[in-house]
């Protein structure tokens, strides 16, 4: 039994290409680093002493510069390639978080995270397309996992690591952070990618839709543009894990940020065990919908778990490892139906129009949850995020009766 298990889990991850390995390894290194984003919150009401409604709206402009930046980047990657975009986001990304050391006032604040975040948002749509072009339709949903396997390592590592430098002093949080995203810029930057081999026939849109057609705007494809509407829904709810839950864990449970930082790495630990043999498993035997929708219900669950009137230990365990699960079900599909969809041509924009979705929710989320926590309270919040959660299930259902799915059974 436990010899099949380990057979299955290390054919999982046969197969996929040496670029997609190294873009995961470039990820990792710059993931690790990422705790500003994980204590941000946390930040700006304990250090900075901004009340909760005044971090709202910071974390608002971080969403309205993670829009504007995932737009330009997929304009920008269409135009002259993933590879340099993702350097110098990373550049610049670096220095913009060292200098924030500096920024401690609302307005100069709210100014400093918008930059940032344009610079930080930038990188995904390029990564994105680097990975769609170096990857084939048959490993395409396990390489998107494998980046995301790389992505939460660096997540279950940041939080932990991040919630200790916090109790030496922030500002350790803000250099590492920055350092980490230089470092992994110059490893790109040593890294060598593959000629893009164009791939065609591998979309799995019907015949009949037009909308997906080659040198056509995404937001012209309009079965492409109720998926992200419903994307977006389903992000807002899963993004209170980044923006309210840890202020939750601290004013509801008085825990330290040691503590909240080790319980949110159960997130990015429980993804990194369980996604990519998980995904070798299921992928292809069901349409995309069919697994985003479960993992909505998994997104219910989870809130649920935090309503309730559970100890609080059992309660944020078991609200961070069903959100898990459920990412894991999420994620991955609802990527690789983007990557499949877009025009070869379009590509970059097809991808902004994706991270743009869950850039408004870093919009969204934070200012919904913070706005609904000053007036009714955290459970109020929860109980909003299950609803959220249950009307974008019933808006892929409804996609899927009316055929905007095929199946896809992958090739072993």
């Amino acid at each position: 039994m436990l010899l099949r298990i380990y057979h299955h889990w290390l054919n999982s991850y046969r197969g996929i290409p040496n670029a997609i390995w190294f873009l995961s390894l470039v990820s990792l290194i710059n993931r690790c680093g990422s705790m500003v984003i994980s204590f941000i919150t946390l930040y700006l009401t304990q250090r900075l002493q901004f009340t909760i409604e005044e971090t709202g709206y910071v974390m608002g402009f971080f969403g309205a510069g993670a829009l504007l930046g995932a737009y330009l980047g997929g304009r920008l990657t269409d135009r002259i390639g993933a590879k340099p975009i993702m350097f110098w986001s990373l550049i610049v990304n670096g220095l913009i978080l060292i200098g924030m050391l500096e920024v401690q006032h609302f307005w100069p604040m709210c100014a400093t995270v918008f930059i940032m975040s344009i610079s930080s948002e930038i990188f995904r749509p390029a990564n994105s397309v680097a990975i769609r072009q170096q990857s084939t339709p048959e490993t395409r949903t396990r390489a998107i996992s494998l980046y995301r396997m790389s992505v939460n390592l660096g997540f279950t590592v940041a939080p932990a690591l991040g919630g200790l430098l916090a109790t030496l002093g922030w500002h350790w949080l803000f250099w590492v952070d920055g350092l980490t995203c230089i470092a992994a810029a110059f490893m790109l930057r040593r890294m060598h990618l593959p000629p893009v081999q164009v791939q065609v026939a591998e979309r799995n849109t019907a015949p009949e839709d037009a909308g997906a057609v080659s040198g056509a705007s995404p937001f012209r494809d309009r079965q492409f543009m109720w998926f992200i509407a419903f994307t977006l829904v389903n992000a807002v709810v899963f993004m209170q894990i980044l923006w309210t839950v840890p202020v939750f864990f601290k004013e509801a449970y008085h825990w330290p940020e040691a503590q909240i930082g080790l319980l949110i790495a159960l997130n990015g630990l429980v993804v990194f065990l369980v996604e990519m043999p998980l995904i070798f498993r299921i992928d292809g035997t069901r349409m995309p919908s069919v697994f985003i929708r479960v993992g909505l219900v998994l997104y219910m669950l989870s809130y649920l778990s935090l309503a309730a009137a559970y100890p609080p230990l059992l309660a944020a365990s078991l609200y961070m490892v069903i959100i898990s699960f459920g990412e894991i079900f999420v994620m991955p599909f609802s990527s690789n139906y983007v990557m499949t969809r877009s025009p070869e041509n379009r590509l970059g924009q097809y991808m902004a129009v994706y991270t743009m979705a869950y850039s408004s929710s870093n919009i969204l989320a934070p200012l919904l949850g913070t706005q609904v926590i000053a007036a009714w309270g955290f459970r109020t919040l929860w109980l909003i995020a299950v609803g959220l959660a249950l009307v974008a299930w019933v808006g892929f259902w409804v996609m899927e009766r009316k055929g905007h799915y095929q199946e896809v059974r992958s090739e072993r």
